[in-house]
């Protein structure tokens, strides 16, 4: 089930313990010999004059504290040890500059996310990175469907921003009511406990699978529980896959979930596709789903034999990309709201006011919402997913202009994180506050750069340049109408038992738990649309 989440803490039972210092064992008997440091410049780490195995097993999960002490340390650039390699951090902004927009035969982030989520045992097939066959999605496309999609909920002729409201109000409701159902009697309790990011991914589910596929699809509850089992499956099978031999990875992956749940996912959608390309476009396009139809099929003289799975795969991957993230953006705001009720009112007052001056099924409504834009973007700060950005693996030797010469096959990333704790680009960046960026707002220089989805050298949750993540305008969407439909029908608190409400660390990465919670009181019947 979607539900069925699954839950880093798991990692830390005796059982999971013991195989995890087997598989360890195995790693280090594999690679008995200290690996090479090919680029000059320092290692950060715990006793790594001697040897970068104690440093690299500590970074198993303490690899954010290791790239903030080089952030701090460093001149330009430094580099940690992982169990699998050597990860260079560039923190000059010119040399981050010089790599960040160059092409994928030179840098690329596409190899990266194939090495890091083991793509091509866990997702076989079309559309992966620096493999991309010349029949697949190019990521243009994808990005220009995006942006088609935006401007349909600009268009106030188009029916689809009110469509997509009803979507999140309809998700809403049917997940709190199953949620807040006594099972003693057919009642609804007025108020009730959720696990919050789990109630997160049911809502983002639904919303994100209609932007994607329209109804009935996201409504189909069996289709939403695959959506979730790939977009969980994937990431946690790469995470037990690193670690062993790469010799070993392909006889482990064939028992793992993801590639089987892909396997049913493409079916689902190839039929869908079928489906709609029998109506020989007397529909007109609705959702991402019909753009790369149309874009895979119309106005070609010849149409590959697997343009239907390279379009699947690309939709599979879609969800996966998606699913997660934004979900965990919009629990760590719900997070934050239960702990900092003094937002609650002006965040009210806020939608209230855009309401009575946009109307309540407008864009213009998303628009004005400065206050919750600046809350949702300082929670982001507040609590980054991924202590790196612009992640890169040089496909040949580089050198930048100062000198520093990278090899090919090395891994490039820029530290993210400790950015945003830095008082050189964030005043008092040790407190939160809720409203900084809508006080931004007054400075001429600085208001174009307050936008959730604006991205910048100091902003990089969502990249920079031309890599940058060309779906955060509808991750911004969904969490700011998800956070409308909660202000207004519920008090939002957490039992001081959850706190200090933990994190999970894994690696550079940090998770709001899984299993904490948040209790939801009604404070009327449910606002609809």
């Amino acid at each position: 089930m979607l539900t069925e989440q699954f839950d880093p803490s798991t990692f830390y039972s005796p059982k999971t313990v013991a195989i995890a210092g087997l598989i360890l064992g195995c790693v280090l008997i594999y690679v008995y010999n200290d690996y090479p440091t090919n680029v000059n410049v320092p290692v950060i780490g715990v006793g790594v004059r001697y040897t970068k195995w104690l440093a690299a097993v500590r970074n198993v999960f303490y690899a954010r504290d290791s790239v903030a002490e080089g952030y701090k340390k460093a001149n330009f650039a430094f580099q940690i040890p992982t169990l699998n390699r050597m990860e260079i951090f560039i923190c000059d902004r010119k040399m981050t500059r010089e790599y960040q927009n160059l092409d994928s035969d030179r840098m690329s982030l596409d190899a990266v996310v194939v090495e890091e989520f083991e793509f091509d045992l866990l997702s076989p097939g079309h559309g992966h990175g620096h493999r991309r066959g010349p029949d697949s999605v190019p990521i243009p496309v994808v990005a220009k469907a995006l942006a088609w999609q935006r401007r349909r909920t600009a268009n106030t002729n188009d029916p689809f921003f009110q469509e997509f409201m009803a979507e999140v109000s309809y998700g809403f409701q049917q997940e709190v009511q199953r949620l807040s159902q006594d099972p003693r009697s057919s009642t609804t309790t007025p108020v009730f406990t959720v696990p919050c990011f789990s109630f997160a991914l049911q809502v983002v589910g639904r919303i994100t699978t209609f932007a994607l596929f329209g109804r009935p699809m996201c409504r189909d509850r069996a289709f939403l529980d695959l959506c979730g089992k790939y977009s969980d499956g994937l990431p946690r099978g790469a995470m037990l896959l690193r670690p062993w031999p790469k010799w070993m990875r392909p006889f482990i992956a064939k028992h793992m979930e993801a590639p089987q749940v892909l396997a049913k996912l493409k079916e689902i959608i190839g039929a869908e596709i079928e489906r709609r390309k029998a109506s020989d476009g007397e529909s007109p396009m609705e959702n991402i789903m019909d753009y790369f139809v149309d874009w895979a099929y119309k106005g070609r003289d010849t149409v590959p034999a697997d343009a239907d799975d390279t379009v699947a795969h690309v939709l599979a991957n879609l969800i996966f990309a998606s699913f997660h993230t934004t979900s965990q953006l919009l629990t760590d705001c719900l997070f934050e709201i239960a702990m900092r009720p003094e937002y609650v009112e002006p965040l009210r007052e806020e939608i209230k006011d855009c309401f009575e001056k946009h109307g309540r099924e407008t864009r213009a409504v998303l628009d004005s919402l400065f206050k919750m834009d600046s809350f949702i973007k300082e929670t982001h700060r507040w609590n980054p997913l991924d202590a790196s950005a612009l992640a890169r693996i040089a496909m040949q030797d580089f050198t930048f202009s100062n000198g520093l010469h990278i090899p090919k096959g090395s891994f490039i990333f820029t530290p993210n994180a400790p950015i945003f704790q830095d008082e050189r680009h964030y005043s008092n960046p040790k407190i939160f506050d809720g409203f900084r960026f809508a006080k931004m707002r007054d400075d001429p220089k600085l208001k174009l750069t307050c936008d959730l989805a604006t991205v910048g050298e100091y902003s990089l949750n969502f990249g920079l340049g031309r890599h940058a993540c060309p779906g955060r305008y509808l991750a911004s969407d969904e969490v700011k109408l998800s956070l409308i439909h909660l202000l207004q029908n519920f008090d939002i608190t957490v039992d001081p038992s959850e706190l200090p409400l933990k994190r999970v660390r894994y690696g550079k990465f940090s998770l709001a738990d899984m299993s904490a919670k948040v209790s939801l009181r009604r404070l009327r019947s449910e606002v609809k649309g």
